[in-house]
């Protein structure tokens, strides 16, 4: 990484800021960026995308060990809103991604090589021929929706949807009982180390109460030395 040196840059618009600039980028410390610069996720937060914009300049933080883009604002473009045919479609190929070619629906995402998952890879299992009754019934959703027409009734829309969040509903409940598994993992981790913490507060305890012991002899001794 070259070198970098403290100097005025040019802004954009024109205008000249005090800032550095390493590797051809101009580069201003946190809460030191002008106006009319933002990272990505102040962006977002205005409903706003960088557009296509490569970043103008760095924003840095932590001496320099942690730092964002930043993109010029008046570049900035609307995001784009997805349709209910869009997210459709997503719903879909992600349900796909769900069906193992050999055990059919999983929990999880199965590989995109052989479409098997962990568990039938690890087993070495060879995919059947042309996937199982679940993986061909998905393909051929897939396939359908790719073909359909533009013109779909709003009938059409609704039903697609309507299968869409049941895909949806379905790998939520996977999460749930995924963070579930996890939270009582935790619990039981938590119930491990209260008695360690307990043995602790024991063994601190008792060398407390042997160096009283070990004071209060001294003291004794040193009282019999003057009598």
């Amino acid at each position: 990484m070259t070198g970098h040196s403290t100097k005025w840059v040019e802004l954009w618009d024109g205008r000249q800021w005090p800032g550095r600039v390493r590797n051809g980028l101009p580069e201003f410390r946190f809460g030191q960026a002008p106006a009319g610069l933002s990272t990505r996720r102040q962006l977002r937060a205005r409903g706003l995308c960088r557009g296509g914009q490569e970043p103008f300049a760095r924003l840095t933080w932590k001496r320099d060990q942690r730092f964002a883009w930043l993109y010029v604002d008046a570049k900035a473009k609307p995001k784009r809103t997805p349709s209910h045919k869009q997210l459709a479609a997503v719903q879909k190929a992600l349900a796909a991604r769900k069906v193992c070619a050999e055990c059919g629906p999983v929990e999880h995402f199965v590989r995109t090589t052989d479409q098997l998952c962990g568990d039938c890879h690890a087993a070495g299992v060879a995919p059947t021929a042309g996937g199982t009754d679940g993986w061909r019934t998905v393909q051929d959703w897939q396939s359908q929706a790719d073909t359909d027409e533009q013109t779909d009734t709003d009938d059409q829309a609704a039903a697609d949807t309507e299968k869409a969040s049941v895909a949806a509903q379905r790998a939520a409940q996977a999460l749930a009982r995924t963070a579930a598994r996890i939270d009582t993992a935790d619990r039981a981790s938590d119930r491990d180390e209260e008695p360690a913490n307990w043995h602790a507060d024991d063994t601190a305890q008792r060398a407390a109460e042997q160096a009283q012991d070990s004071t209060d002899q001294q003291w004794t001794y040193d009282e019999e030395a003057v009598a």
